[in-house]
């Protein structure tokens, strides 16, 4: 109990023993309600004291599982572009590789021409994965400029957030064709 409240309830007291027409307080009488007075004060500090704990402790608690879920959304993020970034690149590659091998034969030109259009598609790929990485870059420090959840840094890295993902789908879907394409090269390479 506060020391307002408690004097609060004392005059209270007070007004109804004056009230009930007594114009003179036992001291016994009054040490015993001062002392019923002070239990109830030390119950309701202790009382505050573990509400205010309590609430740290969950808040902290919340705190914390916040954080873990963006290292964890941050992680899965960049695993994901790193994964658009070795499949596209990696099938570069390999073209550069068919396409190589093709150069001195003398039926690759027509197949080469085949083959370019999932070159060019991986290699969108490649771009749009470096893409991704700068728009998660952006949004990362736009979010670390931001100092509450409606300024105009928040709002900024939401939408550099949203342009990312997209990004990265783009090539996730531009890898989706140039699988695509690669077939039909293939297809029309060992087609009779």
């Amino acid at each position: 109990m506060e020391p307002v409240e408690l004097i609060n309830e004392i005059r209270e007291e007070l007004k109804r023993v004056e009230e009930s027409g007594q114009t003179h307080v036992p001291v016994t009488g009054l040490r015993q309600y001062l002392s019923a007075l002070e239990l109830d004060a030390q119950y309701s500090f202790e009382e505050r004291r573990r509400s205010h704990e309590g609430t740290l402790a969950h808040y902290a608690a919340q705190n914390q599982f916040s954080l873990e879920m963006f290292k964890s959304v941050l992680e899965t993020g960049k695993s994901a572009i790193d994964a658009l970034l070795i499949i596209n690149g990696g099938a570069v590659v390999a073209m550069l590789g068919v396409l190589s091998n093709l150069a001195g034969k003398s039926t690759g030109d027509t197949l080469a021409r085949h083959f370019a259009l999932p070159l060019l598609q991986f290699g969108i790929g490649v771009l749009l994965a470096a893409c991704c990485f700068a728009f998660r870059y952006f949004s990362q420090a736009a979010y670390a400029d931001s100092e509450a959840l409606s300024d105009k840094y928040r709002k900024r890295g939401d939408r550099l957030k949203c342009v990312a993902v997209v990004v990265g789908v783009a090539g996730y879907i531009a890898f989706g064709f140039g699988i695509a394409n690669s077939y039909e090269a293939v297809l029309f390479a060992f087609s009779p």
